[in-house]
């Protein structure tokens, strides 16, 4: 089955840098490594199509079959007949001219083979060869003889090999492939975006992110399975159980395949399978055997994991065992029947290990609506809320929902449970649910959840009319029960109070924020009290909002009250900022890697997001930039799964500031390109993005296009928020625009509030960026003493806070300053500091400016400081870790990407910097580059 090339950008990369290495005389020998299905031909066929028709280029293509491993030479006869010319077919002895000797001998073949070559030498050849690990030995041995023994040949030989498989292949070739000329491309399944287009080719349009999520689970990514799955059953006819999202209909090909290998079983074996599929993906043996009423399961173990069916893990503990892969126990489930599954999980239910495995086995033998197993199931998840497990409390109040007996009732406990998932950020899961919930009938707790889903759909004028009339229903009402569901309207007005006042945080209104959260905890105390998810996420927003409306003290205050320290998450987050804008650096680091953690552990999304951007920015103003380049890839990577985009604007803005002061504009435009300007509505958004692109700006000297990131940050009629120092560091880069275009006298009065503002609040960092701005606003002006004491005024108050970017952009703006005034040896001194620090950061458009300001001063050697190279934001990070001695592997796994795209990264920093080694690489870095973290 052809399977469309989709995604596989990185893989598609490699494999063009390799041959691009390759003609440039650069031999190279790539291995495409994965199980079947997973799409190495087709990006064996993507690479072949970009050279397609070039006469530059000769393509040499043959390919294993496993009933031809036994034929000597057999690949070598395809490849000689792909090439058809009569140095090929004397390759093989074919020619009549030969002396009628067939050559066996895998030397004398691969001598053969570089006379071949050798006869190619005009062009690049691409020798490709699919299915290796079923290719004959003897070919391979002539073929891996050959390609030892090039040197400046224009050569690509690529294998496609499956994983399983790699074993029959020759030592000699997996010791090429792993040598300095080998590249092995390891490919994992398509994440949800590809799997999105893959489901595109086959008229799936609109894949919703919900489904190819499930998707991915369910078959692994893999397009073969995927596609095939798309094609024989459309999305709707796919079996709902939000218990079990693994569970998808397997291909009628899979089920063959596996009930083949299942009917070859003993009935104890399958028996024993039966089992593990009815308790899940993997499953203690001791459970499965117990529920297979066997008292000896390693017989059936052995079997079962001989037939490929299981694999057994014993690393931690006692053995467990799990499904080769998610289809295998898709199609063991289906096969049961319906009779004995209901059986096994009724069984199941009264072995569960815990109480929610054991909810999930009674919901899987419910033949019918079941109140008693509804109100299980809502009070498992008011305790899963309570400890802020909200991922858990809306999977059981939808599965709830679904046996309820009353229909308002299941009404009430889908829309509960899409309020927690709205309040941990997944949009994408919310959307599955929306249809269903537009066609309930009106009430506040409807108009709730759609004006959050509205919020998180970057709607501020919907989610202001919804969240309004919601609380018009349930805010006046006395705290009494609904007479249809028995639901506490207290609890849905808290709820209310808590989406309006993260409404009025996205529109920076900081007074309504504020009064919101009042009115939230308020109302939550009427009911469970302070120890309730609606507490703590008021909490949350009421030491944002005190923080934007610069009542500092009661923000802190409020941020370290015995319940907002014992409510261990979103408070410490919102506490986290408030060290960050006080320059108390290592605090906010602290703080939030404890929240990100805890947050990954559960679930909530736009928390985990929020902290790794927010990590990220610390970093960047600590100097960790590489770390930060890290934590803001990893926050806009979250946010895109979750698809919440009330948090894009932000995490995005983040994570352009490294890219954009290293001048790295692809990058940063790439995270641009995430923002449309018409999904971005929210004020904070606004001002995220406005910032981004101000910032990019500032980075390229171009202050025009900075005023039109920032005016509409001008024009907002709430200022609290927006001018808080600290928060939001737009105004001297407003400010030092206003000077370049030459409105000085503009510049000096928009300042002004902003440097009293500063001066109240006495942050230094923030009263540094300002009067580094007045000073270059008094030396545009021509007042060159208050200029001077601006610039000193700001060094003196960057000088004890860890953020070297900051103090090098005043250094340089101070320098710049005085080699205008004539002062050569004080400019000289403060532009060699700036130069140092921003050749240091790898902020290479700053360092430029200071090479340029060195050479106006006269200083013939003005880039004999600091090295400096011309790498991206992730060649600089790969750089570090490799010259800190990580291996490709623990760098893949410390920036969260693929051992190939660590390889390929690798590749272009050894070309740029003219190094073939680590420990080239470690020298040519210096020793501030090769610190690891």
């Amino acid at each position: 089955m052809a399977v469309s090339f989709v995604g596989r950008s990185a893989e598609l990369g490699v494999l063009r840098a390799a041959l691009a290495d390759a003609a440039a005389g650069r031999p190279r020998v790539v291995s495409i490594e994965g199980p079947s299905g997973i799409g190495k031909t087709a990006l064996l066929d993507a690479l072949l199509a970009d050279v397609a028709g070039d006469p530059a280029v000769v393509v040499l293509r043959a390919s294993g079959d496993q009933d031809e491993r036994l034929i000597a030479y057999g690949l070598l006869g395809q490849l000689a007949h792909s090439a058809d010319t009569p140095s090929a077919r004397l390759l093989l002895g074919t020619d009549p001219a030969a002396d009628g000797e067939r050559l066996v001998d895998p030397i004398r073949m691969g001598a053969r083979w570089l006379e071949f070559l050798d006869s190619l030498a005009g062009a690049v050849v691409v020798l490709a060869v699919d299915d290796a690990h079923w290719a004959d030995r003897p070919s391979l041995q002539a073929v891996v003889f050959a390609l030892r023994r090039l040197v400046a040949d224009r050569v690509l030989a690529v294998f496609t090999v499956r994983t399983d498989d790699a074993v029959h292949l020759p030592d000699s070739l997996t010791r090429l492939t792993a040598g300095h000329m080998g590249v092995t491309v390891r490919l994992d399944g398509l994440d949800e975006d590809d799997l999105r287009d893959l489901a595109g080719t086959v008229g799936v349009d609109r894949l919703t992110v919900a489904a190819a999520r499930r998707l991915r689970l369910g078959t692994n990514g893999n397009p073969l399975h995927a596609r095939a799955l798309l094609e024989e059953f459309p999305v709707a006819d796919w079996p709902v159980n939000r218990q079990d999202d693994s569970l998808l209909p397997p291909p009628r090909s899979f089920r063959h395949l596996v009930g083949q290998r299942y009917a070859a079983c003993r009935p104890a074996t399958q028996a024993f399978l039966d089992a593990v599929a009815v308790l899940g993906l993997h499953a203690p043996v001791w459970a499965a055997a117990g529920l297979a009423g066997t008292d000896d399961p390693v017989p059936a173990v052995d079997e079962a994991t001989a037939h490929d069916l299981l694999r057994i893990r014993q690393d931690q503990g006692p053995w467990s065992v799990e499904f080769s892969h998610p289809l295998v126990r898709a199609a063991l489930y289906d096969a049961i029947g319906p009779a004995r599954r209901h059986a096994l999980h009724r069984a199941a239910a009264r072995i569960g290990p815990d109480e929610a495995a054991a909810l999930r086995h009674r919901v899987a033998a419910a033949t019918g609506p079941d109140e008693v197993l509804a109100a299980d199931l809502t009070a498992f998840a008011a305790r899963a809320q309570d400890r802020f497990d909200w991922k858990n409390a809306a999977v059981h109040l939808v599965s709830a929902s679904r046996l309820s007996t009353e229909p308002a009732r299941a009404r009430c406990r889908v829309l509960w449970a899409l309020v927690w998932t709205l309040l941990r950020g997944d949009a994408a899961a919310a959307a599955d649910l929306a249809d269903e919930v537009a066609a309930y009938p009106a009430g506040p707790l409807r108009d709730l959840v759609l004006g959050a889903m509205a919020m998180a759909a970057e709607d501020p004028v919907r989610a202001g009319d919804l969240l309004d009339r919601a609380w018009a229903e349930a805010g006046s009402t006395a705290p009494t029960a609904d007479p249809e569901t028995g639901e506490q309207l207290h609890d849905v007005a808290a709820a209310v109070a808590v989406m309006q006042a993260i409404h009025q945080y996205g529109r920076l209104d900081a007074a309504g924020t504020v009064a919101w959260c009042e009115r939230a905890l308020a109302t939550a105390d009427v009911g469970a009290g302070p120890e309730t998810s609606l507490h703590e996420v008021a909490v949350t927003y009421l030491v944002h909002g005190l923080g934007y409306a610069g009542r500092v003290d009661e923000s802190l205050a409020a941020a370290q009250a015995p319940e907002a320290l014992r409510l261990w998450l979103n408070p410490r987050s919102a506490r986290a900022v408030l060290h960050l804008i006080d320059d108390e650096f290592d605090s906010a680091a602290a703080l939030l890697t404890q929240v990100i953690g805890t947050a990954t552990r559960l679930g909530i999304l736009n928390t985990a997001a929020f902290s790794h951007a927010y990590l990220a920015r610390t970093q960047w103003m600590t100097g960790d930039w590489d770390d930060a380049l890290v934590n803001a890839d990893r926050a806009v990577a979250i946010n895109l799964e979750s698809d919440f985009g009330f948090l894009r604007s932000a995490v995005v803005g983040i994570a352009v500031l490294v890219p954009a002061a290293r001048g790295d504009w692809a990058t940063a435009e790439s995270y641009l390109r995430l923002l449309p300007r018409s999904h971005v509505r929210y004020e904070r958004s606004v001002m995220a993005l406005g910032m981004a692109r101000a910032r990019l700006g500032e980075a390229r000297g171009r202050p025009a296009d900075v005023l039109a990131a920032l005016d509409p940050v001008r024009a907002f009629p709430l200022r609290d928020a927006a001018d808080e120092p600290g928060f939001w560091a737009w105004s001297d880069l407003y400010s030092d625009a206003l000077v370049a275009v030459g409105r000085i006298e503009e510049a000096d009065r928009f300042l002004v509030p902003h440097e009293r503002r500063a001066e109240e609040r006495g942050r230094r960092s923030a009263r540094a960026r300002l009067a580094r701005a007045r000073g270059r606003i008094e030396q545009a002006a021509g007042r060159a003493a208050a200029a001077d004491a601006a610039f000193g005024r700001a060094l003196e108050l960057i000088a004890d806070v860890p953020a070297p970017f900051e103090r090098a952009r005043i250094e340089f703006a101070a320098g710049r300053a005085m080699r205008g005034w004539g002062r050569r040896r004080q400019a000289v001194e403060l532009l060699m500091a700036a130069r140092e620090t921003f050749g240091r950061l790898g902020a290479v458009p700053y360092a430029d400016r200071c090479d340029t300001e060195l050479v106006e001063a006269g200083l013939a050697t003005a880039r004999a400081g600091a090295p400096r190279f011309d790498l991206t934001s992730q060649e600089q990070v790969v750089a570090r870790l490799a010259a800190a001695g990580l291996s490709n592997r623990q760098i893949a796994a410390e920036l969260v990407v693929s051992i190939k795209t660590v390889e390929y990264h690798l590749r272009n920093v050894f070309a740029k910097l003219g190094v073939t080694s680590r420990r080239q690489l470690a020298d040519r870095l210096g020793p501030a580059h090769t610190e690891p973290s």
